[in-house]
């Protein structure tokens, strides 16, 4: 996996287009939805939560989103209330953000590869569409109050970003368990390794990781990254095992 390091740039638009977002809802008090369109307010608590925590709900560390969603969480919010807010900030704000600006925002961040399994590249091929996918590392059907949020935002291939699914962990737990992408962990390292059982002819992938680190492993089991490598195996160890065979 790729330690991702902040990019001013990016960063700074990021936070222009979804503070600009942000104003604009706080300002109407209201998203449209459906044809005739008609008026869907989101409740007077929210917005107040809203207002007070903009700034960190945009641009909040992995750590600190935690908190802010037991602070959400703790607000007395009626279910219909709550699906109202999960549909502004998954298809008013985020298929907005999708739409309009993750080409430009990955250009910004200026990563290659995908940064779960460094394999697949994401470079972008037309003036107009992004190969890369932005990846929620707190999953946004779960935790959509942070859809938007810079931290959430995983520059990452198609296989990786739905590979994962929505796995049932304690997200409350899991920067202790998982590494994130942008923390940087000085026991992270892993390696790769291949196995060529000869009397079957198959070929498998294998990873190590440096330390023996427990943190890394479940982060690789996480991602699935072995499944991913060894799912193109037979292709690409197949030429190699051949020149040595």
């Amino acid at each position: 996996m790729i330690n991702l390091k902040v990019n001013k740039k990016a960063f700074d638009f990021h936070y222009s287009k979804v503070n600009e977002l942000f104003l604009d809802i706080l300002s109407k008090k209201y998203f449209e939805r459906g044809k005739p369109r008609q008026k869907k307010y989101l409740s007077e608590l929210f917005l107040n939560f809203l207002k007070d925590h903009k700034d960190n709900i945009i641009s909040g560390l992995p750590g600190d989103l935690i908190l802010l969603n037991k602070s959400y969480d703790s607000l007395n919010l009626t279910i219909s209330e709550k699906e109202l807010i999960k549909d502004f900030f998954l298809n008013t704000g985020y298929k907005n953000f999708q739409k309009n600006y993750s080409k430009y925002f990955l250009d910004l961040i200026g990563i290659d590869t995908c940064v779960y399994c460094n394999r697949n590249y994401t470079i972008n091929l037309t003036k107009t569409h992004a190969r890369a996918e932005l990846d929620h590392w707190f999953p946004k059907t779960q935790f959509p109050l942070f859809a938007l949020s810079f931290y959430n935002l995983i520059p990452s291939c198609h296989s990786c970003n739905h590979i994962k699914g929505n796995p049932t962990i304690d997200w409350n737990n899991a920067l202790n368990e998982y590494v994130h992408p942008y923390i940087k962990e000085d026991s992270e390292g892993f390696n790769f390794d291949f196995f060529y059982e000869k009397g079957i002819d198959n070929l498998k992938i294998e990873t190590r990781c440096f330390k023996k680190s427990i943190k890394t492993n479940k982060t690789l089991e996480f991602n699935q990254i072995k499944n991913i490598y060894n799912s193109h195996s037979e292709k690409e160890l197949r030429d190699l095992v051949n020149l040595r065979y």
